[in-house]
C-alpha cells in the first residue's frame, strides 16, 4: 500500500491541491503574526524559518547516504536528550484541567472508587481512560516526574515514527531531516513537562497510521487498535481516519483493479478499531469506573467556543453558563441559539468571511502559550523559536503536498492535515492543539525536501 497509482487521478489532485492550500496559509498565517507583532523580531523569526528550511535540505543532501537504523537511532536518542533537558530546565506546576485529572488520578491510585463521579467527567467522560494512565503510573510508586518522563520517551517514539513513515516515500535523507526537526520542534520541548494527554495519544496514532499504511489484514487490524488506543488517550483518531479513509478514496480511484484488497484492509482497520474501543468502554462501564461511558456528553461545546466571533474561536467563560444546563436537550438548543446569534452578529457574509480568516490567521499563526504553571527565560525562548520552526515546517510542507503520484503515507498525512485543517475552523482553538498536526507537516516536509532536491539535482543536469 506505500506505492502510490501510475497515473494522476482527480481525487489525488484535489487533495494534493486542497492540502497545499492549507500547508500554505498555516505558513502565511505564522509569517504574518511574528512580522505584525513585532516587525523588527519577526523579521529575524521569518529569516530564521527560511534559513531553517534550506539548512534542512541541506542535512537531507548530507544523510543521504547514511544507515538507516544508525539515523532512526539518531532521531529517537535525539528526541529524547532534548525532552529530558527541558523536563530539567522548565519549571512546571500542574493547573487548569491538568491539574483536576492528576487529583483524580491520585484519589483513584488511592482506592477512592468515587474519584470519577464528579460533574467534569459526566460531561468529559473521554478524559478518564487518560487519567486511568496517570493513575496507574501513580499506582507503580510514580508521580508528575513520572509522568514527564514517560512524556519524553512518548515523544521520542513519535519523532521516530515521523521519521520511519518518511522513509517509505522520501529515503533516509529527507526522513532523518523531517525527524530531527521534531526532535527539536519547540513546542513539544514547552509541553513535555506538562501532564498532558497529547504525546501519548499521538505516539499511539501515528504508530496506527505506520502500521495500517503499509497494508495487510494483520497490520490493518494492529493499526486499528493503535488508534484506538491513543483515540482513548485523547479523541483525535477520527482525524488520522479521515486521512487514511482520503488515501483510500486515491487508491481506489487511481488503481481500479486493487479494490478488494483495498476495502478489505481499511475494513480490518475499522474492524480492530471499534473492537479495542468497545471491550475498553465496556470494562468501564461495568467496573463501575464510568457508568456513564466514555463519551462526550456535550459535543456542543466545542462548537459554542470555536464559532464565537467575539473572541475569534478561543476559550471564553462568558458561555460556561451552557454547561450548567442539566437537561441535554435544553443544553444543546441554548448552544445553538448562542452559536446562531454570534454568527448573525458578525455582520453578513463579509464579517463571516473577515471572522474566519482571522481565526486562522491567529491560531496558526500566534506564539505558542506556556501550561507550565510557571514562567522561565527557556520557556519564553521556546515560544519565540517555535514559530521558526512552523514556518520551516510549512513552507517544505507545500511542495510535499503538491506532488502526485503520492504514497499513501503521504496521502493519509494530507488528508489527516486538511482535516485538521477544517475541523479548527469550527471549534475551539488553543495553541497546543497545533501539536497535532507537527508531524504531519514534517512528514509532508520530507516529501517537499525529496522535490526541492530532485529539482535542484534535474538543474545541474541540465547545466
Amino acid at each position: 500500500m506505500s506505492q502510490g497509482g501510475k497515473l494522476h487521478n482527480p481525487a489525488e489532485g484535489a487533495l494534493a491541491g486542497l492540502s497545499a492550500l492549507a500547508a500554505a496559509i498555516m505558513a502565511a498565517s505564522a509569517a504574518l503574526y511574528v512580522l505584525l507583532d513585532s516587525p523588527a523580531h519577526g523579521a529575524l523569526l521569518v529569516f530564521a524559518g527560511l534559513a531553517l528550511a534550506a539548512g534542512l535540505c541541506a542535512l537531507a543532501r548530507l544523510a543521504s547516504r547514511a544507515d538507516a537504523r544508525a539515523l532512526g537511532c539518531a532521531v529517537f536518542f535525539a528526541a529524547l536528550a532534548l525532552r529530558l533537558a527541558a523536563l530539567a530546565a522548565l519549571p512546571m506546576e500542574p493547573e487548569s484541567d491538568f491539574l483536576l485529572l492528576y487529583d483524580a488520578a491520585c484519589r483513584f491510585a488511592a482506592g477512592d472508587k468515587a474519584a470519577f463521579a464528579g460533574e467534569y467527567f459526566a460531561l468529559w467522560g473521554y478524559q478518564i481512560p487518560f487519567a486511568l494512565y496517570e493513575a496507574l503510573v501513580v499506582r507503580l510508586g510514580g508521580g508528575a516526574a513520572a509522568l514527564g518522563a514517560l512524556n519524553t520517551l512518548w515523544g521520542a517514539l513519535i519523532a521516530a515514527l515521523v521519521f520511519g513513515l518518511a522513509r517509505r516515500f522520501a529515503g533516509e535523507g529527507p526522513a532523518a531531516a523531517a525527524g530531527l526537526m521534531y526532535a527539536c520542534w519547540p513546542a513539544a520541548l514547552l509541553l513535555t513537562p506538562v501532564l498532558t494527554n497529547q504525546f501519548v495519544s499521538l505516539a499511539f496514532i501515528l504508530m496506527g497510521v505506520f502500521l495500517a499504511s503499509a497494508g495487510g489484514l494483520k497490520r490493518s487490524a494492529l493499526g486499528g487498535a493503535a488508534l484506538a488506543l491513543g483515540n482513548l488517550m485523547r479523541p483525535e483518531a477520527a482525524l488520522a481516519l479521515l486521512g487514511l479513509a482520503a488515501a483510500l478514496v486515491v487508491r481506489l480511484a487511481g488503481r481500479r483493479g486493487e479494490w478488494k484488497r483495498a476495502l478489505s484492509d481499511f475494513a480490518a482497520l475499522l474492524a480492530g478499531y471499534i473492537a479495542l474501543t468497545a471491550l475498553f468502554t465496556a470494562a468501564a462501564r461495568a467496573s463501575g469506573i464510568a457508568p456513564n461511558g466514555l463519551g462526550n456528553a456535550a459535543p456542543e461545546w466545542k462548537f459554542v467556543l470555536g464559532l464565537d466571533t467575539a473572541t475569534r474561536g478561543e476559550y471564553d467563560a462568558g458561555m460556561e453558563y451552557i454547561l450548567e444546563i442539566a437537561d441535554p436537550a435544553a443544553r444543546r438548543a441554548a448552544a445553538l441559539e448562542a452559536i446562531r446569534a454570534s454568527l448573525e452578529g458578525a455582520g453578513g457574509p463579509g464579517g463571516l468571511i473577515a471572522f474566519f480568516a482571522e481565526k486562522t490567521a491567529a491560531f496558526w499563526g500566534a506564539y505558542e502559550e506556556s501550561w507550565l504553571g510557571l514562567e522561565s527565560g527557556a520557556a519564553y525562548f521556546l515560544r519565540r523559536c517555535d514559530r521558526a520552526f512552523f514556518i520551516a515546517a510549512a513552507l517544505l510542507a507545500v511542495p510535499g503536498c503538491a506532488c502526485l503520484r503520492a504514497s499513501a503515507e503521504e496521502n493519509a498525512a494530507r488528508g489527516a492535515l486538511l482535516a485538521c485543517f477544517a475541523a479548527y475552523l469550527v471549534i475551539e482553538t488553543q495553541s497546543r492543539y497545533r501539536c497535532f498536526a507537527a508531524p504531519l507537516l514534517l512528514i509532508l516536509a520530507a516529501a517537499g525536501i525529496k522535490r526541492l532536491l530532485s529539482y535542484g539535482q534535474g538543474r545541474r543536469k541540465r547545466v
